[in-house]
């Protein structure tokens, strides 16, 4: 059996804590960062032909709707 302390008993769990904290913060704000970057890329269209709303993901300035095939630019906010 290894002696140990209370202070190095309690100091152990507190620096483990510590650690499983600071690792799931990490892993929730990259997950997080990454869902809200591909949620950043959809771009917004509206077709002047069919009156459609549709989003892409195409770094093109212009997409085609997915009903009437017409080429719309992307909308400005």
């Amino acid at each position: 059996m290894v002696p140990v302390t209370i202070s190095g008993f309690f100091g152990f769990f507190l620096v483990a804590g510590l650690i499983v904290v600071t690792g799931l913060w990490l892993f929730y704000d990259l997950r997080d960062r990454r869902l809200l970057d591909r949620k950043r890329q959809l771009r917004a269209y509206h077709c002047v032909k069919c009156g459609c709303l549709y989003g892409s993901r195409s770094v093109e300035e212009v997409s085609p709707c997915p009903a009437c095939r017409f080429r719309n630019a992307s909308l400005r906010f």
